[in-house]
This record gives structure tokens, sequence and C-alpha cells, in this order.
């Protein structure tokens, strides 16, 4: 140990001789770290970091957008169930709210929490491979209006406001906005972040009523089918904007593709 400090003396009384080197060789040792870090970081973000979904890379974020706007047009419902049935460029389409998580207040017991809601399809985490970590995910039989109200919650939100509680599967919530009951069915793993700051997931029909969906809008995410790229699915959807049947405004849209991990992970 004694031999050991007499070392780093020697080296630090050698190193204070020669300051030019000594700088040069700290600033090379530091750009070293630096490059290390960096390439480390693309490396979890491209190679190593994957989201809970099956095949990930087979999923797309569809909208549109005009040729001469900077404005991203969402689809209305009908018309997003339609290019679900009718797409052959893949294997399974579901939707989500053009307005991403929207800011609401749910009522546990005699606590107010205010948390963001997101209204999807019933086979949102069917279509994106998404399995839940506790309790049961959202289902196609949930999003009918007269179903009954179900929820999956983010696994942040369930670490953050229930403290992690496996308990809390069956938890009855009521919406403070409209008083409407809602049963605590699922939570997710980690990672899922669609709409970006999601705390929870509601089944559309379910909740708008049947007067007022003609107001909604929703973005499109779908699995490609095999064989299929997201250019030609983007190419599918800018032909049914332009189908003579088609809502009149849709008509000159052009479909937009983001691929799903981009879309998440922030690179898009």
């Amino acid at each position: 140990m004694t031999r050991l400090w007499q070392d780093i003396r020697q080296g630090v009384r050698a190193l204070r001789k020669r300051p030019a080197f000594t700088a040069t060789a700290v600033l090379t040792l530091a750009l070293g770290i630096g490059l290390s870090s960096a390439v480390f970081t693309v490396a979890h973000t491209l190679l190593l970091k994957r989201l809970p979904l099956l095949d990930e890379d087979r999923l797309v974020v569809l909208w549109g957008k005009k040729p001469s706007e900077e404005f991203n047009y969402p689809l209305d419902l009908d018309a997003a169930r339609t290019f679900a049935r009718q797409s052959r460029t893949m294997s399974g389409v579901a939707s989500f709210a053009y307005e991403g998580a929207s800011p609401v207040l749910i009522r546990d017991g005699d606590r107010v929490t205010r948390v963001h809601r997101a209204l999807v399809s019933g086979n949102f985490f069917q279509v994106l491979g998404a399995q839940p970590v506790l309790g049961r995910e959202l289902r196609p039989a949930d999003d009918v209006w007269g179903a009954e109200r179900r929820i999956v919650l983010s696994h942040d939100s369930w670490q953050l406001r229930f403290g992690g509680d496996r308990g809390v599967i069956g938890r009855r919530l009521t919406m403070h906005q409209d008083g409407g009951v809602y049963t605590l069915d699922g939570v997710m793993r980690p990672g899922l972040d669609l709409p970006r700051g999601t705390d929870f997931w509601a089944a559309t029909y379910a909740v708008i009523p049947p007067a007022s969906l003609q107001y909604a809008a929703v973005n499109l995410v779908g699995r490609l089918a095999p064989g299929a790229t997201d250019a030609s699915a983007r190419d599918e959807l800018s032909t049914f904007f332009s189908r003579p049947d088609g809502s009149w405004w849709m008509r000159d849209l052009r479909a937009v593709s983001v691929p799903l991990p981009a879309l998440i992970l922030g690179d898009a």
C-alpha cells in the first residue's frame, strides 16, 4: 500500500512538470469517456431498449396531411373502422384519440386525482401485442355503448398513484366530470406510452355517447401484414382518403406513417 502511494505521488509530480502534456492527456481521456457514453446511449436506444410489444418493428402509426400545410389531420371514427375492415397491408388496425391523453379528474374513495385518459379502440392492445403485467387488457367487447366501463393503468401511474398495490384490480373509480364509474381491470407493462403521457386507457365507444361520436377524431396504429411495408400502408391510406364515396374534406389528404418505436422513443 505504501508503494502504491509513492507511485501516485511520483506520477502527480511528473504531471505537474509537464502541464501541456497533462492537459492533453486529460482532454483525450474526457473525449474518450464522452464518446463511449454517446455510443452506449445510441446502442441502448436502437439495439437494447425494446418496447413491451410483439414484433414492435411491424407497427406503424398513421394520420393524414395536406401537402401545403403542417397541420396533421385525423380520421373520424366511421372512416377509421371502414379502413380497418378494408386494409390489405395491415393484419390489424386500432385507433387512439387524436387529441392524445386528455386530463380528467377521478375520484378514488375520498381522494380526487388529476390524471390523463386515453380513449382507444377495444382491439388496441391486441393489435400492439401488449400483455398486462396485472389483470387483463381492454377487448373489443368492451368497446360498445352500454358496456361496463373498464380501464387499464399505465405502469408508471400504478406505481405513482397506487404504490404498486396488486390489490387494485377490480377497484371502482368515479370520473369526477360526469359521474361515470370505471372498473380498474389491468396494469400494463412499463414502457408503453401511447399516446404520450397516458395514465390510463379506456374504450372509446363505451365512454362517448352515440350522439357525440361524430365529433370524435382518431389516429391509427396498425400491424403490417406479411410482406407489407410502411410505404405500402401509407399508399393504401392515401388511396382510401381519395375514394369517391369518402368524406369530401379527406379527399386531398395524403397519409403519413411513422414507425411506432420511433414515435414512443422520441425519434419522430
